[in-house]
């Protein structure tokens, strides 16, 4: 049972169990196990954290994906667990910049595989969970990626703007692994449930079509770009950095998870304040209302040639 699940049955218990003691009055018997068990039921869920995250996802679909409560089709299953598992595995990777970056590594070895754990009915879904770790924070890691999925895949079926803003900081695999996701779900004309931890989402079929719309006509290109300019500072907390060029343009943006955080202790003592050549990967998105982003990661920096 998912936490939300329970949060919800504690409650109707709860409800059930007032109701019941309405009824009774002031039996001596009746109304004192009712307390006892209305006290323990209130225990139970004031127990529970107000904002909790695990490493698990619980989903329920509807419409041609499903036969009621009977069961889903098996290649629904597939195409959305492999495009859902990538969406996870980029984000948590993500998420672990900061520590990674904090201790000089220069790729996460973390896990972030999730296993299929059951098969939930109430309509018809699936649940993932990461089972085979013994590292709390990688647990850790992979429940947020998890919830910034959520999010994200909420904010798209939202609105064109909520949608800009929430893919303008996702990792650019991000994009067609979402078009994939949505696309699967659209196809079959079905809802989406999502749950995990204290966070759920449930967006109708319109507003699925609307997502998979919006990310359908997003378009991406990518290009390198060598600058001359300024270096101006890293912010190893997030993976950024900052830069001004010789016409006093600002630029920001991520910084390449291949870069060690020696690297960029020896960039700043190099070229902190200096001018020198800087290489960029740039990401042009051009959304479905005709607005662009361009987004910058940080590849590498020299010294800038002298003929």
């Amino acid at each position: 049972m998912s936490l939300n699940r329970k949060i919800l049955f504690l409650k109707t218990q709860i409800l059930e169990t007032e109701k019941l003691l309405n009824l009774v009055g002031n039996h001596p018997i009746m109304s004192k196990n009712l307390n006892e068990k209305l006290e323990d039921l209130k225990i139970q869920i004031n127990s529970i954290p107000a904002e909790y995250i695990e490493p698990k996802l619980e989903m329920l679909f509807s419409g041609n994906a499903v036969k009621g409560s009977l069961g889903i089709k098996s290649k629904f299953v597939s195409e959305t667990i492999k495009s859902l598992q990538e969406l996870i595995k980029t984000q948590t990777e993500l998420v672990r910049f900061g520590i990674e970056r904090k201790n000089g590594s220069v790729k996460s070895k973390g896990n972030s595989e999730l296993y299929l754990t059951a098969l939930p009915t109430g309509s018809f879904g699936f649940e993932l969970k990461q089972i085979d770790n013994n590292d709390l924070f990688d647990g850790n890691d992979v429940a947020q990626a998890i919830q910034q999925i959520m999010h994200l895949i909420e904010a798209t079926s939202r609105s064109d703007e909520m949608f800009e803003d929430a893919i303008e900081n996702a990792p650019k695999k991000n994009l067609s692994n979402l078009k994939k996701f949505l696309k699967t779900i659209s196809d079959e004309n079905s809802i989406l449930k999502m749950e995990s931890g204290s966070f759920s989402i449930e967006i109708p079929e319109k507003d699925i079509v609307q997502a998979y719309e919006r990310v359908d006509k997003t378009f991406n290109e990518e290009n390198e770009l060598f600058v001359s300019g300024i270096l101006k500072g890293f912010l190893l907390e997030s993976g950024r950095f900052e830069i001004t060029t010789l016409e006093g343009r600002i630029i920001s943006g991520i910084i390449n998870h291949e870069i060690t955080q020696e690297q960029l202790i020896d960039y700043t003592k190099e070229f902190f304040n200096k001018e020198c050549r800087i290489h960029l990967i740039t990401n042009k998105i051009t959304f479905k209302t005709g607005k662009e982003k361009i987004n910058y990661e940080l590849s590498g920096i020299d010294k800038i040639d002298i003929i």
